[in-house]
C-alpha cells in the first residue's frame, strides 16, 4: 500500500479534504491536527496546516481526478475520522459525501459507518470476513479446497500436524542471526504454539510473525498497531483493510481475532504512520507468493538490506 501518492499542486487539496471530515472543522483537535501535519512530512511539503479551510466535494473531485490518488483520499480520510476514538453522524455524512463525488466504491467504508453506529458485532464480523477473507480466497485459488481447510482446521479444530510443528522447531538448530532462528527464539520467548501445534495460528498466517522479526516490532498493543500498519504498507492488494483492523483493535478497542488483547487509545499517529511508511518500502509482498523457507538461513539484517526495509531508526 502506497501512502505518499500525491503530487505538490494536489496536497493542498489533500489536506483541505482531511480538515473538511474532521469533528469540527473550524476547530481541529491536537490528534487531527497531528495528522495533518505526519501527512505533509510523509509528502516532504511545507504546507501551512493552520491556514486550511474546508473545501466542498465538488472542489476535491476536480481536484483530484487519478482513480488511484481518489481510492488513497478516500482511505486517509476515514483514518482522519478515527483518530479521536469516535466518529459523529456529520463526518460519517461527510465521508459518504466525499465517497460520492469521487465515485468510489470503497467497501472498508461500511464497516466504519457500522462501527460508527454502535453495530459492534456487524463491524467485527465485517472486518474478519474482509481480512481473511484476503487470504483464503488466494488459498482457495492456490490449492482449492485443501488451501481453505489448511487456514480453517487450526481455527476450528486445533489443527495438530506433528510433521508441519517439526519443521518449525528444527529452525532452532540453524545459525544465530538468521531468519529461523531468530523466528525460533522469537516462538521460544513468547511461548506461542509452532504451527501444527494446537493453539497455533494457521500457517498461511505465518508470515505475520516473520514480518515482525524483519520490522523488529514487538507484540505488545503499540507494537501490534505499528506491525499491522507495517503489513498494510506490504501488501499490494487490499493493504488499508489491514491498517483498519489494527486502528479498530488497538485504538477503538474492537476485539476482532482470539490472538490477541485489544486495546483503547494507542494510535500514536507518528509512530503508526511511519510504521506504514517503512511496509511500503518494503520491495517484496511478504504475505503473497514470499517463501519464507527459501530465505530461513539468510541473516536477518542481510534480508533488511534486500528486502529495502528502512531501520526503525530512520523514523
Amino acid at each position: 500500500m502506497d501512502i505518499a501518492v500525491f503530487s505538490s499542486q494536489e496536497l493542498p487539496f489533500v489536506l483541505q479534504t482531511l480538515t473538511t471530515v474532521a469533528a469540527k472543522p473550524e476547530a481541529l483537535t491536537p490528534l487531527e491536527h497531528q495528522f495533518l501535519q505526519v501527512v505533509n512530512q510523509l509528502h516532504q511539503a511545507s504546507v501551512v496546516v493552520d491556514d486550511l479551510s474546508p473545501i466542498t466535494p465538488t472542489q476535491i473531485a476536480k481536484a483530484i481526478t487519478d482513480p488511484h490518488h481518489r481510492k488513497r483520499l478516500l482511505q486517509m480520510a476515514m483514518v482522519m475520522a478515527m483518530v479521536d476514538n469516535e466518529i459523529t453522524p456529520s463526518q460519517q455524512k461527510a465521508l459518504k459525501s466525499l465517497a460520492e463525488a469521487l465515485s468510489s466504491n470503497e467497501q472498508s467504508l461500511r464497516v466504519l459507518h457500522k462501527a460508527a453506529r454502535e453495530h459492534k458485532l456487524l463491524a467485527q464480523m465485517d472486518m474478519t470476513r474482509k481480512s481473511m477473507g484476503i487470504f483464503m480466497s488466494a488459498s482457495y485459488a492456490q490449492q482449492g479446497t485443501i488451501g481453505l481447510k489448511k487456514i480453517l482446521a487450526p481455527l476450528f479444530y486445533g489443527g495438530e500436524d506433528p510433521d508441519v510443528a517439526w519443521k518449525y522447531r528444527q529452525l532452532g538448530l540453524l545459525p544465530e542471526g538468521t531468519l529461523g532462528r531468530a523466528f525460533w527464539e522469537y516462538y521460544t520467548q513468547k511461548r506461542f504454539s509452532f504451527p501444527g501445534e494446537v493453539g497455533s495460528i494457521p500457517e498461511r498466517m505465518v508470515f505475520h510473525d516473520f514480518a515482525h522479526i524483519l520490522s523488529g516490532y514487538d507484540t505488545d498493543p503499540q507494537g501490534e498497531i505499528q506491525q499491522g500498519a507495517f503489513q498494510a504498507g506490504f501488501i499490494c492488494e487490499n493493504g488499508f483493510v489491514f491498517l483498519l483492523f489494527v486502528i479498530l483493535y488497538f485504538h477503538w478497542g474492537f476485539h476482532i481475532t482470539p490472538y490477541a488483547d485489544t486495546a483503547m487509545g494507542l494510535f500514536d499517529i507518528s509512530r503508526v504512520i511511519h510504521a506504514l511508511q517503512r511496509g511500503a518500502a518494503c520491495n517484496v509482498d511478504l504475505s503473497d507468493n514470499w517463501n519464507f523457507w527459501e530465505v530461513v538461513d539468510v541473516p536477518v539484517e542481510e534480508l533488511r538490506d534486500r528486502y529495502t526495509i528502512p531501520p526503525l531508526s530512520q523514523f
